[in-house]
């Protein structure tokens, strides 16, 4: 490792102070931004939201990243439209995985891994067919190696009746009058430590 002291740092054109990196080559300092991938699905999709097993991928909000840093935080957040019962709860997969990492599981650690327990829960508003809801999700995890990997919410009934998760529209409807379609995003940040 060098390190640099100076008090300006100048191109070779006058007033120039672009720094140029080569390929391969990366710049960070701590707690600096090193990339940033985002996804959005305008998509009117349904996903299985079973009462066993470790939830559903909603694949279209999927986040690929190679790290740049082993070291490096993984930020990311997802705002999720779209309706489905009260019984519902959000989690968060690797690579179409449940993450059970020791200190950033994708479920309350106190209840463990069982139905009702996840990352945020869906809301009630004791209308199912034709008023969707947009939830916020926000996790950070550290990146521990350079492997490309992809993150991604997912569904789980907290119940005991499997539902469906209804993304970017209501139950009733793909597309009417009060009948809101909606669009859902995601945002990951590399950031170096």
């Amino acid at each position: 490792m060098s390190t640099v002291i100076t008090g300006k740092l100048k191109g070779v054109v006058e007033n120039d102070y672009n720094i140029i990196v080569e390929p391969g080559n990366y710049l960070s300092y701590p707690n600096s931004i090193v990339q940033v991938v985002t996804c959005r699905s305008d998509a009117k999709n349904t996903y299985a939201s079973a009462v066993t097993g470790n939830g559903t991928t909603i694949t279209v909000l999927n986040l690929t990243i190679t790290p740049k840093f082993a070291n490096s935080m993984l930020v990311m957040s997802w705002m999720i439209s779209g309706e489905v019962g009260e019984n519902n709860m959000f989690l968060i997969h690797r690579d179409g995985v449940l993450i059970t990492d020791t200190g950033y599981e994708s479920y309350n650690t106190i209840s463990g891994n069982v139905r009702y327990s996840g990352f945020t829960p869906s809301y009630y508003d004791a209308n199912n067919s034709s008023t969707p809801r947009s939830s916020c999700i926000q996790y950070a995890i550290p990146a521990y190696t350079t492997n490309a990997r992809t993150y991604a919410p997912a569904v789980r009934g907290s119940g005991a009746t499997a539902l469906t998760y209804y993304l970017n529209r209501t139950v009733a409807s793909t597309g009417a009058d009060n009948q809101e379609q909606t669009i859902s995003t995601g945002i990951l940040m590399e950031i170096s430590q």
